[in-house]
């Protein structure tokens, strides 16, 4: 038995909303290029972000990501002014008295800022993410167990994968059906349905399409 009954804030689960931002809007500040700050440029640039770092030293792998994507490196001495045009602020050093510097600026500011040494000290953390052609997903634990999210992640992508095809196909219906102000709301509540995935599957989705609706809409919707 323990000493005492503090609560174990080390396996306390966390609460996460999650949100799904556009890339190409998106501003990414990284403070500090060694390998915390790699991995988080990696992932917001090859995603499509606007990414900045600020360092005094790059580490190679920085240098060598930043001439395949939208990665800017500053060399320069931190200063609050890197954070004002930034979504989300990225904290990769080990300086504890710039670290708080950083956290009251952007809890003041209403800045979304992670602590790559310690995510609990940030507002959130960087999710493991898996795509294919049409879906992404992104997965995380409640309780701190990145190794874990990325094993579930393995199992996800083939699912994903295996319903790649189908979710391409009926975003097309989808997205052709919404001027049929008649016809949109039963075609949404058609084509997301498991029935309607099996049909696909068995190559009987266009019967059954036209079986429930005019010809003519059919065609619209598949053209």
């Amino acid at each position: 038995m323990p000493k005492d009954n503090r609560k174990d804030i080390q396996n306390e689960r966390i609460d996460y909303s999650y949100i799904g931002l556009m890339s190409s809007k998106t501003r990414v500040g990284i403070i500090g290029a060694g390998r915390a700050g790699f991995i988080k440029a990696k992932h917001f640039a090859l995603n499509g972000c606007y990414v900045e770092i600020i360092a005094k030293e790059f580490s190679k792998e920085v240098i060598d990501i930043s001439s395949e994507c939208n990665l800017i490196l500053i060399n320069e001495e931190f200063t609050i002014d890197f954070l004002k045009d930034k979504h989300i602020i990225i904290i990769a050093v080990d300086d504890n008295d710039l670290k708080k510097q950083i956290r009251e600026y952007c809890e003041s500011n209403y800045k979304i800022y992670i602590d790559s040494s310690n995510f609990k000290d940030g507002m959130g953390v960087v999710p493991v993410e898996r795509q294919s052609k049409n879906i992404m997903v992104a997965l995380n634990t409640k309780i701190g167990n990145p190794k874990g999210a990325v094993l579930i992640s393995k199992k996800i992508k083939n699912i994903i994968d295996e319903y790649d095809e189908f979710i391409e196909f009926t975003s097309k219906l989808r997205n052709n059906s919404k001027e049929l102000l008649e016809y949109k709301k039963d075609i949404v509540e058609v084509i997301g349905t498991e029935e309607f995935e099996m049909l696909y599957k068995e190559n009987n989705h266009e019967e059954f399409l036209r079986r429930r609706f005019p010809d003519e809409i059919v065609d619209y919707i598949m053209k």
